[in-house]
Protein backbone atom coordinates (compact mmCIF):
# COMPACT_ATOMS: atom_id res chain seq x y z
CA UNK A 1 0.00 0.00 0.00
CA UNK A 2 2.88 2.46 0.96
CA UNK A 3 4.28 2.04 -2.44
CA UNK A 4 1.21 2.95 -4.23
CA UNK A 5 1.42 6.32 -2.46
CA UNK A 6 5.10 6.91 -3.34
CA UNK A 7 4.24 6.18 -6.49
CA UNK A 8 1.40 8.48 -6.72
CA UNK A 9 3.35 11.23 -4.98
CA UNK A 10 6.38 10.44 -7.66
CA UNK A 11 4.03 11.06 -11.00
CA UNK A 12 2.82 13.89 -9.08
CA UNK A 13 5.76 15.65 -8.95
CA UNK A 14 7.03 14.64 -12.25
CA UNK A 15 3.64 16.34 -13.26
CA UNK A 16 4.33 19.41 -11.57
CA UNK A 17 7.61 19.42 -12.96
CA UNK A 18 6.41 18.94 -16.95
CA UNK A 19 3.70 21.86 -16.12
CA UNK A 20 6.77 24.28 -14.82
CA UNK A 21 8.26 23.30 -17.56
CA UNK A 22 5.52 24.25 -20.08
CA UNK A 23 5.20 27.73 -17.82
CA UNK A 24 9.19 28.34 -19.02
CA UNK A 25 8.47 27.39 -22.31
CA UNK A 26 5.51 29.85 -22.77
CA UNK A 27 8.03 32.35 -20.90
CA UNK A 28 10.56 31.74 -22.77
CA UNK A 29 8.82 31.97 -26.26
CA UNK A 30 7.05 35.28 -25.20
CA UNK A 31 10.22 36.75 -24.34
CA UNK A 32 11.96 35.55 -28.05
CA UNK A 33 8.91 38.12 -30.15
CA UNK A 34 10.71 40.86 -28.66
CA UNK A 35 13.81 41.18 -31.05
CA UNK A 36 15.88 43.53 -29.71
CA UNK A 37 15.43 41.65 -26.24
CA UNK A 38 16.38 38.64 -28.02
CA UNK A 39 19.77 40.63 -29.85
CA UNK A 40 20.88 41.51 -25.89
CA UNK A 41 19.88 38.11 -23.79
CA UNK A 42 20.15 35.31 -25.93
CA UNK A 43 21.80 33.52 -23.08
CA UNK A 44 19.50 34.25 -21.17
CA UNK A 45 16.91 32.91 -22.97
CA UNK A 46 19.40 29.69 -23.67
CA UNK A 47 19.43 29.11 -20.07
CA UNK A 48 15.44 29.64 -19.61
CA UNK A 49 15.37 26.62 -22.24
CA UNK A 50 17.67 24.72 -20.77
CA UNK A 51 15.68 25.09 -17.59
CA UNK A 52 12.63 23.45 -19.08
CA UNK A 53 14.83 20.86 -20.84
CA UNK A 54 16.17 19.70 -17.36
CA UNK A 55 13.04 19.90 -15.70
CA UNK A 56 11.39 17.68 -18.68
CA UNK A 57 14.46 15.22 -18.39
CA UNK A 58 13.72 15.28 -14.67
CA UNK A 59 10.03 14.38 -14.72
CA UNK A 60 10.92 11.57 -16.89
CA UNK A 61 13.18 9.97 -14.36
CA UNK A 62 10.49 10.25 -11.78
CA UNK A 63 7.87 8.31 -13.88
CA UNK A 64 10.58 5.78 -15.25
CA UNK A 65 9.99 2.07 -14.21
CA UNK A 66 13.89 1.93 -13.67
CA UNK A 67 15.09 5.43 -12.55
CA UNK A 68 18.73 4.18 -12.92
CA UNK A 69 18.12 2.83 -16.51
CA UNK A 70 17.05 6.05 -17.62
CA UNK A 71 19.45 8.44 -16.78
CA UNK A 72 21.25 7.07 -19.92
CA UNK A 73 18.43 8.54 -22.53
CA UNK A 74 18.44 11.90 -20.60
CA UNK A 75 19.26 14.31 -23.64
CA UNK A 76 20.89 16.70 -21.74
CA UNK A 77 24.70 15.68 -20.98
CA UNK A 78 25.24 18.16 -17.98
CA UNK A 79 22.32 16.59 -16.28
CA UNK A 80 22.96 13.27 -17.18
CA UNK A 81 26.60 13.65 -15.74
CA UNK A 82 25.47 14.64 -12.69
CA UNK A 83 24.23 11.25 -12.42
CA UNK A 84 27.41 9.09 -13.00
CA UNK A 85 28.93 7.38 -9.95
CA UNK A 86 32.44 9.70 -10.46
CA UNK A 87 30.44 12.86 -10.29
CA UNK A 88 29.77 12.05 -6.34
CA UNK A 89 27.14 14.25 -4.27
CA UNK A 90 26.78 17.51 -4.84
Amino acid sequence: MQDAHIAAHLTTVSDILRELAGEIEELGTVLCLEPSLVQRHMGTLQAIDLIAQKQRWLATLLKADCPLSAVSTIGVEALRLRFSPSSGPN
